[in-house]
């Protein structure tokens, strides 16, 4: 993967500190490492609707990014919200 986005470190217990490169899921927003000159097909992919990063749970699934979901529960609460609920 040529540009992953992001950049991790993991700190553990005994005192090591593991660096590596990452990703956010577009569908799901799950932060995910990636291995050196790993490809995006190995990860998951990309999604070709909202071309965004997606990981390998999110593929077969369909394309709803993780904004739009936002949105639809905003828009829920506020319907609810207008009802009186």
């Amino acid at each position: 993967m040529r540009r992953a986005g992001g950049y991790g470190l993991a700190v553990y217990e005994c005192g090591q500190v593991v660096e590596k490169d990452s990703y956010t899921c577009s569908h799901c927003n799950r932060v995910k490492f990636v291995q050196p000159k790993e490809r995006p097909e190995d990860l998951g992919g990309l999604c070709k609707v909202c071309m965004g990063l997606i990981c390998a749970e999110c593929v077969d699934k369909g394309c709803t990014p993780f904004e739009k979901k936002l949105e639809q529960q905003e828009a829920a609460y506020h319907a609810r919200r207008s009802y009186g609920l």
